[in-house]
């Protein structure tokens, strides 16, 4: 395997042949005639990478929020939260 940039790159034919006892940990880049084919990593990580990405989005959200001066006070917060709990208990 040969590693470019820290990212670890591997053609089809070497992946194939190093199935069984690769470690993908960390993204294995797999290639076909030195074109990128495929991205192997494995699962945990691949949870852990969409979580992250899941939570830039929302911290996006909240600087564009902040740029646009749509904030609420902590007050404001709790009194709306305290509303939908009284509204909830009211319907049951």
């Amino acid at each position: 395997m040969t590693y470019i940039k820290n990212k670890r790159v591997t053609s089809v034919s070497d992946f194939k042949r190093n199935l069984a006892g690769m470690n993908v940990e960390e993204p294995v880049l797999v290639t076909q005639n030195g074109d990128p084919l495929y991205v192997v990593q494995d699962p945990v990580q691949y949870e852990v990478q969409q979580e992250q990405m899941a939570l830039l989005k929302l911290l996006a959200v909240a600087e564009k929020d902040c740029r646009n001066n749509r904030l609420s006070s902590t007050e404001q917060l709790l009194s709306a939260l305290q509303q939908q709990v009284e509204r909830r208990s009211s319907n049951d």
